[in-house]
């Protein structure tokens, strides 16, 4: 039976500090960080003076807000691509770079490179770290972190945290899934930290194995991060209920260099944002006009404390609600984001009217506990668009169910989406498997010049 998660603050000056001390904060924060990006670093130089902004024109948050530009990932792209290799964003000598990244190049764009110093790593570090004990995670932990550990900043900030808090930490590298869950089973870990595609390869291998994750082993949470997996109702369900198990979802950029939301504990389908770290708006992604609390839009955040590479209102093309966190149940006064991130706009299509994202598609397949893996594209098909979604049983299942799953996949698509999908049943173990940033959706109509 899962147990409850022990309730506590990391930093509790910060977590339950008044909504206008924090803004007060944020503030203070910002106009250093928007005088050191000035003085340090060429491409906030030249951004300000093409648009006629000096540091001492924000007097406030709302005058930020009104008056600085949005950067825009094709903004960074194209800067690196000028000046290559690491573009004029830089605000340090590279005798101060530290570590370096690589965005794992989302919806098909070439990679970001970043870098940290020390000091950003600490903070991006302690970030993880606030966000992990306030989840639940404790120094008595044993964590297993299934991650390759490559140049994708993916769960290398998570790996410090949770040194930092105390717990010991199984790093598996390059392992196999088959190892890994052995190692679950024998080592006693009581947190996994993964994508969510990846966890529930773990299910699927194990149930292969005839293995009961959720009887035998003593994990009580399991971290999430890299894919918004963990905000979609089926996906949450298959892995809480696969693992017997806490999940949290955890999110944040490479290009912000850290945690800037997590779970609540407390507050079903919340998380709530680093703001003494991070200062977050929601802007409508058009008229990149502010949309207010409680409406859908696109997020943009700043890292208020980022020394290598400042980065100052970056869209991050997130489909977000944010809430304000005044009354959170759990005591903390940080806004949240409610339903974690909802999709991307950059992800989304639209076929016959119908406007898609990936994570409409997830809902409805996952929703299916027979269906092991999936994949979907849209395709021009005798000059109609059409909407392919193929899947495979789970092993073991009976054949003769598998018409009959997509019949219902089909028909709940219909109903939940307005479209009619083409459904087809693929053998077993031929779709992709994922173990970082899951790429279930693919659009393969011929694009107009």
């Amino acid at each position: 039976m899962r147990i409850d998660l022990p309730h506590g603050y990391w930093n509790p000056k910060i977590e339950l500090m008044p909504k206008d001390r924090l803004r007060q904060l944020q503030l203070k924060r910002l106009q250093e960080a928007i005088r050191y990006a000035w003085k340090n670093s060429p491409f906030y130089r030249n951004l300000m003076a093409r648009h006629s902004v000096a540091p001492d024109d924000f007097l406030t948050l709302e005058d930020f807000f009104r008056k600085f530009p949005i950067t825009c990932r094709e903004d960074l792209d194209r800067d690196q691509l000028e000046n290559p290799p690491f573009g004029t964003r830089m605000a340090i000598s590279m005798e101060k770079a530290l570590r370096y990244h690589a965005t794992s190049g989302t919806t098909g764009k070439p990679a970001v490179r970043a870098f940290d110093t020390e000091r950003d790593w600490i903070w991006g570090a302690d970030a993880w770290a606030a966000s992990l004990y306030n989840f639940g995670v404790r120094p008595s932990d044993v964590v297993m972190i299934a991650f390759g550990y490559g140049s994708f900043i993916g769960f290398w900030g998570a790996h410090y945290a949770f040194e930092k808090i105390g717990c010991r930490v199984h790093p598996t590298g390059s392992m196999d899934t088959k190892t890994r869950i052995q190692m679950i089973l024998d080592l006693g870990i009581t947190v996994l930290c993964c994508t969510p595609s990846y966890a529930i390869r773990m299910l699927h291998v194990a149930n292969e194995e005839g293995i009961d994750l959720a009887a035998g082993s003593q994990l009580s949470m399991v971290v999430v991060a890299g894919e918004p997996g963990a905000s979609i109702s089926s996906t949450r369900e298959i892995i809480e209920k696969g693992f017997d198990a806490h999940l949290g979802d955890f999110m944040g950029t490479t290009e912000t260099a850290g945690m800037i939301a997590s779970t609540c504990s407390r507050r079903s389908g919340g998380l709530h944002i680093n703001e003494d770290r991070y200062l977050t708006e929601v802007v409508d992604p058009n008229s990149l006009e502010p949309v207010g609390y409680g409406k859908r839009g696109m997020m943009v955040v700043t890292p208020l404390i980022k020394e290598a590479m400042p980065l100052l209102r970056y869209a991050t093309n997130d489909i977000v609600i944010m809430e304000r966190g005044d009354f959170c149940s759990c005591g903390r006064t940080l806004d949240l984001l409610m339903g974690g991130i909802l999709g991307r706009y950059d992800d989304m299509v639209k076929v016959r009217g119908v406007q898609l994202t990936p994570q409409m598609i997830e809902e409805i397949v996952r929703g299916f506990p027979e269906v092991e893996e999936f994949f979907t594209t849209v395709e021009d098909r005798d000059g109609l668009d059409t909407l392919l979604i193929k899947f495979e049983l789970k092993e073991g299942k009976n054949p003769a169910l598998a018409e009959q799953v997509a019949r219902d996949i089909k028909e709940h698509a219909k109903k939940s989406l307005g479209l009619s999908p083409e459904v087809s049943v693929e053998p077993h173990n031929s779709l992709p498997r994922f173990e970082l940033k899951a790429r279930r959706f693919k659009d393969l109509r011929v694009k107009a010049n």
